[in-house]
């Protein structure tokens, strides 16, 4: 490891792995990623995997369909193979309000070419026929969504970016920064070494905001605790991933046969903490019954935490944040950071080379639209 770089990266998840895969796409290969554990060691490898383009938002929809074709040619860009499966996710509806509200939904994403489609309950039937269904009226369902495996996408993205001459350093915390003016010119780790830079990225995810408090500048992105399990492996009975938003939950079968499912709990308090709890199993399982009351009799077979990186509109910040004209921030995912990092990764690396994205617009990520008030929630969020 050297101690000057022309981009340092603090994060090295998905978001920082890929955005250095795509700076080096670009020809940049003075990087350094710095991760205080190892990869995918945050949000990213304790995520459902979870990959779909159903949103409500156009900004997330523009991101996710970009992604989604990164996700399709992974294997042909990093020589990685991801597991992408694309069976599809389906979002059941329980109320005529929610069949409106995906009505609308779809007609938007129906606009940026998402193949989504509102289906009949007879469909539905014919995707998930030993699912329940007593209560449904309908579901929004997307066949090109899907799943891959969080810690083969970063993986990916990082071996890649090392063959071509980046540099990850593992195990070691950013504690300060030494500044000059409205420049960072050093970073400093938690062992007293110092990097020089001449550009850093903020990917820490649900951390973010503590190393945007070392330069004395807040930022609304909260830690949640959010809580997954997996069951042990069974025959296959489903394909694709389902988001139920009225009981809320999600559940996939992974191709091992286990069933897969999480949830946000609405009464979780900030914070960092990631210990498992009953009370999650307890709920989860009571809601997965619902869907598949044959499950019954299956066991659980573990059970993790990580972390939600969440703003107040769901949605990512993405630039600067503060007077230093060589700080970024790309974080405050919500809960979809690793579904859409290789279009962040892609347009923050055009940021970060260029001066100026590219492929997408970030105006509407500013975090100038928090104090100013001027922001949408994005309602796809479980």
């Amino acid at each position: 490891m050297k101690r000057s770089y022309e981009i340092v990266i603090i994060g090295g998840g998905c978001i920082g792995c890929s955005t250095a895969f795509h700076l080096t796409q670009m020809g940049k290969t003075d990087i350094l990623v710095i991760e205080r554990n190892f990869l995918a060691s945050g949000a990213t490898g304790r995520c459902g995997g979870g990959i779909r383009a159903q949103w409500s938002t156009e900004g997330n929809i523009k991101l996710a369909k970009l992604s989604i074709s990164e996700f399709e040619n992974f294997k042909q860009l990093t020589g990685a193979d991801i597991q992408f499966r694309q069976g599809g996710y389906l979002l059941p509806a329980y109320t005529q309000e929610m069949v409106e509200q995906f009505k609308t939904n779809i007609a938007l994403q129906n606009r940026f070419g998402v193949p989504s489609r509102l289906i009949d309950v007879n469909e539905v039937a014919e995707i998930v026929p030993m699912m329940n269904r007593s209560e449904t009226l309908a579901a929004a369902f997307c066949q090109t969504d899907g799943v891959a495996n969080p810690f083969l996408v970063t993986d990916g993205y990082a071996n890649a970016s090392k063959q071509k001459g980046a540099d990850f350093l593992l195990r070691r915390s950013v504690t300060g920064f030494k500044k000059k003016g409205n420049l960072l010119k050093e970073v400093i780790l938690d062992d007293g070494t110092s990097i020089s830079c001449g550009i850093v990225l903020n990917a820490a995810g649900a951390w973010a905001g503590e190393i945007t408090k070392l330069l004395g500048t807040e930022i609304p992105v909260t830690p949640f605790r959010h809580q997954i399990m997996v069951t042990e492996p069974l025959e296959i009975i489903h394909k694709p991933m389902v988001i139920d938003l009225y009981h809320n939950i999600y559940f996939s079968q992974a191709e091992e046969g286990g069933f897969i499912a999480g949830q946000t709990d609405e009464d979780e308090k900030p914070s960092f903490n990631m210990k498992n709890s009953w009370r999650f199993i307890a709920e989860i399982s009571r809601k997965l019954l619902y869907h598949y009351p044959s499950l019954e009799k299956v066991n659980v077979l573990r059970q993790w935490a990580g972390l939600y990186a969440v703003t107040p509109d769901a949605q990512p910040i993405l630039g600067r944040v503060n007077e230093y004209e060589n700080f970024f921030c790309a974080t405050g995912w919500s809960g979809h950071g690793f579904m859409i990092s290789p279009a962040v990764g892609q347009i923050m690396a055009e940021l970060l080379a260029y001066g100026e994205t590219k492929t997408l617009p970030i105006d509407d990520y500013s975090v100038e639209r928090f104090k100013k008030g001027e922001f949408v929630r994005e309602k796809s969020v479980v």
